[in-house]
């Protein structure tokens, strides 16, 4: 930011911001100042709102979750902790649009690491990291340690590929095989290849 990027001697972190892409090509095109970043920069709107935001694709036809080595499909709440439903979807709100999915995921400690609200995704900004490449992304508690990797596979849904989850007592673990479930009385079930289909619920845990 300053000085301009041509005239920069150095890499200092003071003088960089991190921009999505929306933003980056508003400053490119001169739709957006350079003192509007600055000024941004000491006082980030996602730090003040708690989370940053986006929207899955999400198709016209009912998504399918695939939870670790769990399969669900055309099914309202996909799965439920405790009578409280960890994902939920909805129906189009008008005719012609896109299922609405929600859902929230927990990080190793039981803290809310990755809100779904309607399609629309919210990183917390209480993660250690958080990393989005080619369609994936990757929450982290701690360094080397992962919480989630989710990816998003337009239109039909969303892939949860690893997962270390911690929520009403229940120890959630998972990787692309293997769904983990150890309960509060240290019980320990592993799903794999599981599929759920036209159910009310797919998957409760009590």
């Amino acid at each position: 930011m300053d000085p301009p990027f041509a005239e920069a001697k150095e890499h200092n972190p003071l003088a960089i911001a991190l921009l999505c892409p929306q933003c980056h090509a508003k400053v490119t095109r001169g739709f957006l100042a350079k003192q509007t970043v600055k000024e941004a920069l000491h006082d980030p709107m996602c730090r003040k709102k708690g989370y940053a935001s986006e929207l899955f694709d999400i198709g016209r036809t009912h998504p399918k979750l695939v939870f670790c080595g769990a399969t669900i499909t055309d099914t309202l709440i996909p799965i439920q902790i405790r009578g409280i439903p960890l994902f939920q979807i909805e129906q189009a709100e008008e005719l012609g649009g896109p299922f609405r999915l929600s859902g929230n995921f927990h990080n190793s400690r039981g803290q809310l690491s990755l809100q779904i609200i309607e399609n629309e995704w919210h990183p917390m900004s209480s993660n250690w990291d958080v990393e989005t490449a080619g369609g994936i992304i990757t929450v982290r508690d701690s360094p080397g340690h992962i919480s989630l990797r989710l990816r998003a596979a337009p239109p039909d849904g969303l892939i949860v590929e690893q997962l270390n989850m911690f929520l009403g007592g229940f120890r959630i673990l998972g990787d692309r095989k293997d769904l983990i479930i150890e309960s509060p009385d240290g019980r320990r079930n592993t799903f794999r290849g599981c599929i759920a289909s036209n159910c009310r619920v797919g998957f409760a845990f009590e």
